[in-house]
C-alpha cells in the first residue's frame, strides 16, 4: 500500500494524536484513520463499547482535520478494540 498511501502513526492532528493514518497519494483513494484500544480480558459487550469509544474519539478530537485541509473529502474511520484474540471493529 506504500505506493498508494503515506502511512503515519502517533502524529498530532486536530486536538490529539491518532494511532495510524493512511494519507492517499492520489485524491481518488479515500483517507483512512485507525484508532486502536487494547485491554486484557474484555467481554464482547466491553469490546463493542471500546471500539465505539475509539471511533467517537476520532471525531471528537478531529483527527481528520489534516486530511480535510489537504482536500481529502472521503475519509474512512475505524475504531478497533482488542482483547486477547478477540477484536471488534466499528467504522464510519
Amino acid at each position: 500500500m506504500d505506493n498508494q498511501y503515506k502511512i503515519k502513526s502517533n502524529r498530532e492532528s486536530g486536538d490529539g494524536r491518532f494511532d495510524v493514518s493512511l494519507i492517499p497519494r492520489e485524491k481518488r483513494y479515500p483517507g483512512i484513520i485507525l484508532e486502536l484500544k487494547w485491554k486484557e480480558k474484555l467481554s464482547d459487550v466491553e469490546l463493542e463499547k471500546w471500539s465505539n469509544e475509539a471511533l467517537k474519539q476520532i471525531g471528537e478530537l478531529r483527527y481528520d482535520s489534516e486530511m480535510k485541509e489537504d482536500g481529502i473529502t472521503e475519509i474512512l474511520k475505524f475504531g478497533i478494540a482488542f482483547s486477547g484474540k478477540k477484536v471488534c471493529v466499528r467504522t464510519e
